[in-house]
């Protein structure tokens, strides 16, 4: 099977032909939860998205190293566990392990490393102190700021001019530079001032632990950069500008992809809003093969506006499918010769070769499971159970009782 991978990369705001940095290798990061919770439907939407474009690359033939940080360090932990009476690392530990859990239960099973940013505290000191030295950053009261005006590049992924993006001005502080400028370092004790620094006692800018956490364990460069695209500015923005400051090269990213919203009338689902409908609650009441399928039924790059009763009809819907497949499995002809499935499979690689469409490629993978099921030939039928194999595989859906 020939593939001819399109991605769609945030930073020209084109499809761009996919080509890896180091031949038969993917480097990839995606940003992952502040753990001050149980993680939430959106995250199991921006996580399954990503799992996939693991899972596709995977059958590609890539050897994938992908890597998602976990930020246990955060003033809303913090603000939290103070509500709770609770030891601020100790409530995220225990969420950690929670997070952990559900990607286990959603069958999230690619991401080669989880780090938490925690562990990272002295690489976070050497970069600000790196950055410094380059005459990028300033202190300001125990303060250390990011000086934008010294990285034209600023406002790049966003596509927003320095003078654009005064208009959203970050942090307001008298004595900052300029609007825009972004801290590195913080006296502000996130965690009870637990780190010791040359500024001072205080915590790292939430900036600063994922550029810690990918120059590290990835290098001063990799293929592909996940998250919601809420994160563009800010935090991606500064994520370039800290690693190409402190390493001299360009650019840190090659493909930027970014996911849609989960919505829950029109808000999005997040913790400070206070409507979000958690993994664990719904993988009480659904199949997590349900909860996939609807989550990829929109293309990731489009947002989701979350309602049960839709989630709902896609249980329906997929209990009907896999009462199809089974009788599918029943009829092949288990000692036929296994036929090219290339040919078989043609729509479902057309759409994932075109930014990932899942929800095409779930259109013919239903159609796949009707055809099969009423195929009376049983050399056929193995064709159709093979080509289902591959495509529940690369989808994260079970239909046989395991993923093969």
């Amino acid at each position: 099977m020939q593939y001819d991978l399109k991605v769609f990369n945030t930073m020209s705001l084109q499809k761009e032909q996919f080509q890896t940095r180091v031949q038969g290798k993917v480097t990839m990061f995606v940003c992952g939860p502040t753990v001050q919770g149980y993680a939430h439907v959106g995250h199991a939407r921006t996580n399954t998205i990503y799992d996939v474009v693991a899972r596709y690359l995977s059958h590609m033939g890539y050897e994938v190293n992908f890597l998602m940080n976990i930020t246990d360090i955060d003033d809303r932990i913090t603000n939290v566990a103070k509500q709770q009476g609770v030891d601020p690392m100790r409530m995220a530990e225990n969420y950690t392990r929670a997070f952990l859990e559900d990607m286990e239960g959603m069958k999230i099973f690619t991401v080669t490393k989880y780090e938490r940013v925690s562990n990272y505290v002295r690489e976070m000191l050497g970069q600000v102190a790196s950055i410094l030295r380059e005459g990028s950053a300033y202190v300001v009261d125990g303060t250390v700021y990011f000086d934008t005006s010294t990285f034209p590049d600023f406002g790049k992924l966003s596509h927003q001019t320095h003078e654009q993006l005064s208009l959203r001005p970050l942090e307001l502080a008298p004595k900052k530079k300029n609007l825009i400028d972004f801290a590195l370092w913080r006296p502000v004790s996130l965690l009870e001032g637990k780190f010791d620094s040359p500024w001072g006692r205080g915590s790292p800018g939430w900036h600063i632990q994922d550029t810690a956490v990918t120059l590290t364990n990835l290098g001063s460069q990799y293929d592909i950069h996940g998250g919601a695209y809420e994160l563009v500015y800010p935090h991606h923005e500064a994520e370039i500008a800290q690693a190409e400051t402190i390493t001299k090269v360009k650019p840190l990213v090659k493909y930027w992809v970014h996911a849609g919203l989960v919505k829950i009338g029109g808000e999005k689902m997040s913790k400070s809003l206070g409507n979000v409908v958690t993994i664990r609650d719904v993988l009480k009441k659904y199949d997590s093969d349900a909860l996939r399928l609807y989550l990829l039924s929109r293309h990731y790059r489009e947002d989701i506006d979350f309602e049960e009763k839709d989630l709902k009809r896609m249980q329906e819907t997929y209990t009907g499918m896999r009462a199809k497949a089974k009788l599918m499995e029943e009829r092949r002809a288990t000692k036929a010769r296994r036929r090219d499935s290339g040919k078989v499979l043609a729509s479902f690689y057309s759409a994932m070769n075109d930014d990932f469409d899942t929800p095409k490629a779930i259109e013919f993978m239903q159609q796949l499971i009707t055809d099969g099921s009423n195929e009376k030939d049983q050399n056929q039928v193995e064709l159709y159970y093979e080509s289902l194999r591959i495509t529940s595989n690369i989808l994260g859906v079970n239909f046989f009782g395991r993923l093969q």
